[in-house]
């Protein structure tokens, strides 16, 4: 079953499941309106739970190492041994013979691109959302940092933002000048990933790598890896100098790459196969030639950039995976304010060739788009709402622009549009007519069903049962243009969780509570909570059984019995005798 949404997002059901819209089982739909107790406001918790979603979603041979969950394990270990070969990767034999020095140093006749994150309730590591995830928690942390620190929570998002960027690097694959030569965008095929419900620890499914090459240069993927490098140079230099120089020199060869090879869409790619097609590269390419900037002082990144600028863009639609002009143009925003001896504006004429243009105010543009999602989008209950798909990421992705908004142009003080980020935020926290609250695990109105194969400890999404573990931090897909939401494992539209989905909401929780946090706002204590699993005394296996269908209909006076064999383990057992 096929989610698409606007803008070319597009994203299977992690297995195929019938009578999605379960609206009389968990969730249901509530009526016109309903009577709320006081909202639980609190910007600490929320984002010191908002990061552990990534804990959740974290991939690879290190987990056990970086992951703060007692119920998560190492996984596709086997992702450090993609067999080299036109069978497993979408590379040529004789690709594979020239620079197999490159891709296997060690001559085992294999590559490795493990680690990184999981995309969503599914298992594959998808180029775009990956980029975009790693670079705008990024941002958060690089405009946001006081809050992270005040609260204790700078450790956990450092961990997180070195395992996104340490994964980028090891994707990409560069000769002994340093130019890039190949790049790793995904690993895993939805097809296959998408037709089970199972933990990652005990997934054994193939997992082909794609690689975009000088043949194939897919502009987007490769400058959006970029800019996540970039953001990462900035966000360590100060503590780890030699780590930040190590970005910086991946992101430079990155967006070298690109400036040297034709501009070209992902789209044209053989690995997605429908799922996150780009639309553009162009926005990607301004995105990363602003950090570039702003990480170097170098001026060319940002000639070379401005032919690409699309000045009216961040009007037509939401900062997103698939969009990023409204994160790119308040960078060139900041970029004016602190650098007004480039002339900006002028540069951006100039290089346009539009001599006789209106002032070209990149703030305005942030101004207007900030000014039309106050307005144009908005439900019977006050939510701004773009798509039905994913529409709490959209909402709190637009938060977070109009509080980087404020910090640079209203001298870090919040302003109507800051008020609106934080009402918005509010009711998404419980403050709204479902009386339902977003964010799994912040409180007891919280959705409690995620679409999530290894929260759930179920075995199929279409059971209703209580979920083994709770996906503290998640933002559920949200609520649609009717305020209305279902609160369902297998409704994958209401209750879909992508590391897209928590990435600006993470910085909208930092910048909240950097504008309106209170006293009375705390960290959750001794988080997470421990869930008695096998490390902690807990049974490796229990056994659910129920019965299928009665039979003795039929004449042969028996009935079928379904048993399901599960594990709170994150090391399962392999001999159970």
């Amino acid at each position: 079953m096929k989610r698409i949404g606007k803008k070319g997002s597009m994203r299977f059901a992690a297995a195929a499941v019938g009578g999605v819209m379960l609206a009389g089982m968990l969730g249901g739909f509530a009526p016109e309106s309903a009577s709320a107790e006081a909202t639980d406001v609190d910007f600490a918790r929320a984002l010191q739970y908002s990061i552990y979603f990534y804990d959740a979603n974290m991939c690879g041979t290190d987990v056990l190492e970086n992951n703060r969950y007692d119920w998560r394990g190492n996984c596709h270990t086997y992702d450090a041994e993609v067999p080299l070969d036109s069978t497993h990767t979408n590379l040529s034999e004789s690709f594979i013979t020239q620079y197999k020095a490159i891709l296997d140093p060690d001559g085992d006749g294999c590559v490795n691109v493990e680690g990184g994150f999981h995309d969503a309730g599914d298992h594959v590591k998808f180029g775009m959302p990956e980029n975009y995830a790693a670079s705008t928690l990024g941002w958060g942390y690089y405009e946001f940092r006081d809050s992270y620190v005040k609260l204790g929570q700078d450790s956990h998002i450092e961990t997180i933002l070195r395992y996104f960027n340490d994964y980028l690097m090891r994707c990409t694959f560069r000769d002994e000048k340093g130019e890039v030569i190949a790049h790793c965008y995904q690993v895993g095929d939805g097809d296959i990933d998408h037709a089970y419900w199972n933990s990652p620890e005990i997934d054994d499914m193939d997992r082909p790598a794609f690689f975009l090459t000088g043949d194939k240069p897919q502009t987007d993927y490769v400058v959006s890896a970029a800019a996540s490098l970039a953001v990462n140079y900035l966000n360590f230099k100060d503590t780890d100098p030699d780590y930040a120089a190590k970005s910086l020199d991946y992101a430079k060869a990155l967006f070298s790459f690109a400036q040297n090879h034709e501009k070209q869409l992902s789209d044209n790619a053989d690995g997605p196969k429908g799922y996150y097609r780009s639309e553009k590269w162009q926005d990607d390419y301004v995105w990363a030639a602003a950090w570039l900037y702003i990480a170097t002082e170098d001026k060319s990144y940002l000639t070379d950039a401005m032919p690409y600028v699309d000045y009216y863009a961040p009007s037509g639609w939401a900062y997103c995976w698939n969009d990023v002009w409204s994160g790119a143009l308040t960078l060139l925003g900041e970029i004016d304010l602190a650098h007004p001896e480039l002339d900006l504006q002028n540069m951006y004429r100039t290089v346009q060739g539009k001599t006789q243009y209106e002032d070209a105010d990149f703030w305005l543009q942030i101004e207007k788009a900030i000014d039309k999602w106050m307005t144009a989008y908005t439900t019977p209950g006050g939510y701004a709402f773009l798509n039905q798909w994913g529409s709490a990421r959209y909402n709190t992705a637009m938060q977070y622009v109009t509080l980087v908004y404020d910090k640079y142009k209203n001298n870090n003080k919040p302003s109507a549009y800051s008020d609106w980020a934080k009402g918005q935020m509010e009711y998404l926290m419980g403050d709204n007519p479902m009386d339902r609250c977003y964010i799994v695990g912040y409180n007891e109105k919280s959705a409690q069903y995620p679409h999530h194969r290894a929260a759930s400890g179920l075995t199929k999404c279409e059971d209703t049962g209580k979920h083994r573990y709770v996906l503290y931090g998640a933002l559920v897909g949200g609520p649609d243009g009717q305020d209305k939401h279902v609160d369902t494992t297998a409704d994958y539209i209401y209750n879909e969780v992508t590391i897209d989905y928590n990435a600006a909401f993470v910085g909208a929780c930092a910048g909240l509570y950097a504008y309106y946090g209170t006293d009375d706002m705390h960290v959750t204590p001794d988080f997470p909570p421990k869930t008695g699993g096998a490390d902690q005394g807990g049974n490796d296996f229990w056994v659910d059984a129920y019965a299928v269908d009665d039979l003795r209909k039929t004449g042969e006076g028996v009935t079928k019995i379904t048993a399901l064999m599960r594990t709170d383990s994150v090391k399962p057992k392999t001999d159970l005798s």
